[in-house]
């Protein structure tokens, strides 16, 4: 416990406390535990006990009903927000998402049997600083193994999201896939058609925000999930994906959603959408793909074409896609040096004409204010129009001839 940061341990052992009193023996459990047994930072504190949903409204007096079907609610105390899930087995996963039917139980060896992986089953008691370890995840994770809780093909069968768990877990943790593990997850990779959209973003994105995610990736290629979610499958741009990521960040990260999926899915844009992307990210992703073809093109272009490009969506992402396939050269990294340099200020300058000016030079309001008002725009960028005393008289001047 005394490898948990400070706020969290204080919480984590205060709701521990008062379920204690309510003769309920709390434990932690899930990720972490298993970071704390490999070393690393643990980011929250999942809690699970035999109280129920009726009991945890019972004894603390903030809560949010996350999942009270399934037995999990959210705790806010110390000032942290914790996780309690009441020890439970699980039946059926009939939508491939959640199970059919859950069944509270008395003890952490009975929720150990429905967690998905060995090194996610385990529990550290808070007060008592006591480590429990039902199914030998801690012996697999000192063998730097990556096994299944019972039988991996079923595991996967119910909920096919534990497919890319699988491959985020041993890439990120740095764990080699048990014997068989990849063919369960073969044999098992229909259970993903069941599986929405959104879901497989969100664990996309956990694969593309950690280290090792070139390698998550490559599992999910060996075993056929690619392929079955992104069907027809052309290969996965595994070295790009790797360039992308940041390994002198602290802590090493991966990628991010954005550019993973940029590179992910280049030669397959029509899946884009089959993960429900936000407008952001469908606009940024698009973006990227239209412009990292043409950067070479645009570097060469005028000063408003470049800036014009540098304002689209996408255009940063476009470069970092360009960089991890290595096609960028000595002109487009002008070009990203060129923009960086300009800053906001310079992408988006306040303009030397407005409507009014139009109107007070004896332009007839219609579609000639829009195009006269971009003509001046491009001017202004390319530096011919250096300030509004110029713009001015180059209004007067394009007033006379051009009414």
């Amino acid at each position: 416990m005394q490898e948990l940061s400070g706020s969290l341990r204080q919480a984590a052992i205060a709701a521990a406390q008062r379920l204690e009193s309510a003769g309920c023996r709390t434990w932690l459990v899930g990720g972490s535990v298993r970071d704390l047994a490999l070393g690393l930072p643990a980011k929250d504190a999942d809690l699970t006990s035999r109280a129920t949903p009726e009991v945890i409204e019972r004894v603390f007096e903030h809560t949010v009903p996350i999942g009270r079907p399934f037995g999990t609610m959210l705790i806010q105390i110390e000032g942290e927000a914790l996780e309690h899930t009441t020890f439970r087995s699980d039946e059926g996963y009939t939508d491939r998402r959640r199970p059919d039917s859950v069944r509270f139980g008395e003890t952490p060896q009975e929720d150990a049997a429905r967690r998905d992986f060995t090194c996610n089953a385990l529990y550290l008691d808070p007060l008592r600083d006591e480590f429990l370890d039902p199914t030998g995840g801690f012996a697999d994770l000192e063998a730097r193994t990556l096994r299944c809780v019972g039988d991996a093909q079923q595991r996967f069968s119910e909920d096919g999201l534990r497919i890319l768990r699988m491959a985020r877990f041993a890439a990120a943790l740095e764990l080699e896939p048990a014997p068989g593990l990849l063919e369960a997850a073969s044999s098992a990779t229909r259970a993903l058609e069941g599986v929405a959209g959104e879901r497989v973003r969100d664990e996309l994105g956990k694969i593309f925000a950690r280290r090792n995610a070139a390698r998550a990736i490559e599992l999910l290629e060996d075993c056929g999930a690619l392929g079955k979610l992104f069907a027809p499958w052309q290969g996965a741009p595994l070295e790009a994906i790797e360039r992308a990521e940041a390994p002198d960040a602290q802590p090493p990260a991966g990628c991010g959603l954005e550019l993973g999926l940029a590179l992910l899915l280049r030669r397959h844009p029509e899946a884009l959408e089959s993960l429900r992307p936000s407008r952001e990210e469908r606009e940024s992703i698009t973006g990227c793909w239209r412009l990292a073809p043409a950067l070479s093109a645009l570097a060469h272009g005028s000063r408003a074409t470049r800036i014009h490009a540098a304002r689209s969506p996408g255009f940063e992402l476009a470069l970092r896609c360009t960089r991890a396939l290595a096609l960028s050269d000595a002109h487009i990294e002008a070009y990203a040096r060129e923009i960086e340099a300009l800053g906001p200020a310079g992408l988006h300058p306040t303009p030397l004409l407005h409507s009014e000016d139009l109107a007070q030079a004896g332009v007839p309001r219609g579609p000639a204010w829009g195009r006269i008002l971009r003509e001046a725009e491009a001017l202004q960028l390319d530096d011919v129009l250096p300030n509004r005393e110029a713009a001015l008289l180059w209004l007067a001047e394009r007033a006379r001839h051009n009414p």
